[in-house]
């Protein structure tokens, strides 16, 4: 938690002020460097995730291991239909970086409740 809160409100200030500050800015490599600027407490973010892993026990990896490959096989899947029925043109095509976006929090929030359910299994045993 001393690494993912840091991280998290780094990257909230940081996507809201770029946000605004893309507004004001003209030019390629200005437009570039503030966009990414968001991305930085991202990695901060997955460098504390692997060090949690690193750092648990074999129970808390057996529940971390099952509850990711649940959750990216949830959303990977969600997001193959999804681009399967755009393609098909059931569905309005959205931005494309309106999609990209959506990927990593999609991800999380599967893996957060993948891992309320495993560990819901594990206790209920």
């Amino acid at each position: 938690m001393r690494e993912f809160v840091p991280a998290m409100l780094g990257y909230t200030v940081l996507i809201l002020a770029s946000t605004m500050w893309l507004k004001t800015l003209d030019g390629t490599l200005p437009r570039a460097v503030v966009t990414l600027l968001p991305v930085v407490p991202v990695g901060f973010l997955i460098r504390a995730m692997v060090r949690v892993i690193r750092d648990q026990d074999e129970f808390e990896r057996r529940v971390d291991l099952v509850s990711i490959a649940i959750g990216g096989s949830v959303g990977t899947f969600g997001f193959f239909t999804y681009g399967m029925l755009l393609s098909a043109g059931v569905l309005p095509s959205p931005a494309a970086e309106t999609v990209a976006i959506w990927v990593l929090p999609t991800l999380l929030f599967c893996f957060g409740v993948a891992k309320c359910a495993v560990l819901r299994h594990y206790r209920d045993q």
